[in-house]
């Protein structure tokens, strides 16, 4: 059995075996993600047919909720806060309608419209971490000022369809000149398990069809924390060495080898 085959196997099995899907009231599916909330609850989706090729997919306003229960409150006060926001849903196409985050798709783009609802909220989430440590600076903002300091040639906020008819996203994209290119996931929250389980996923659902070195970069700039070796285990589990690295910011502004156009 080839990787791409190993790859893509453990992927679909990820799939079955961490989505939850039940019927609920209301005509309304219920599906349960293995990520975590800022109350770590799981991330539950709430999906419901508005016609016989259409879908809406909403978290019924539980993610605006949790904030302010945390005492976080949106609005253009917080400029950085704000910023995160709204980038989060324009990036991964979200409405918002009164409390509650939404999709609406077709049923074919049902995969793609869920996770990027789930990454939205992840991000979204992280807000909640920031005003906490009273962060002046988005993490994916400090790697950008980095990489135009390093002169490296870069694209953010790429999405990148699979096969299995979802789609991965990745904050960064970096050409190379062997052709191999680098695609880089952030996490603001150091020791985070969920963004560690979307790049472990990420990584499974595009490396059979793209020719890319996979690196997680963790912020162990802003919050000098030591990085959790679960954390690095559950990003890698099942991945070759060679395919996929994890490395703190602060090492990389030290001695940048990864973030580089070789």
């Amino acid at each position: 059995m080839g990787k791409a085959t190993l790859l893509e196997n453990a992927y679909y099995k990820w799939l079955k075996e961490e989505l939850i899907f039940s019927d609920i009231e209301d005509g309304y599916v219920s599906i349960s993600s293995p990520f975590v909330d800022t109350n770590f609850d799981n991330i539950n989706l709430y999906a419901k047919f508005l016609n016989e090729d259409n879908i809406e997919v909403s978290d019924f306003g539980y993610t605006i909720f949790n904030l302010e229960e945390a005492g976080v409150h949106l609005d253009k006060r917080s400029k950085v806060a704000w910023r995160i926001y709204n980038t989060a849903l324009a990036d991964f196409g979200i409405t918002r309608e009164g409390d509650s985050l939404l999709i609406r798709t077709s049923l074919d783009n049902f995969a793609i419209a869920k996770n990027r609802l789930i990454q939205a909220i992840m991000r979204i989430n992280d807000i909640s971490y920031l005003s906490k440590g009273n962060v002046k600076e988005a993490f994916n903002d400090l790697i950008e000022s980095f990489l135009i300091k390093e002169k490296v040639l870069y694209t953010p906020n790429v999405e990148i369809p699979n096969e299995n008819g979802a789609s991965s996203h990745f904050d960064f994209s970096i050409p190379s000149r062997t052709g191999v290119e680098r695609l880089i996931k952030t996490s603001a929250r150091l020791n985070d398990p969920n963004y560690a389980k979307v790049f472990n996923y990420d990584v499974k659902a595009t490396a059979p069809s793209r020719n890319a070195k996979f690196i997680y970069v963790l912020n162990n700039v802003t919050h000098k924390t030591t990085i959790n070796q679960n954390i690095v285990g559950t990003a890698l589990n099942g991945l070759k060495p060679n395919l996929a690295e994890v490395a703190g910011f602060s090492e990389i502004e030290k001695d940048n080898t990864l973030l580089v156009n070789s």
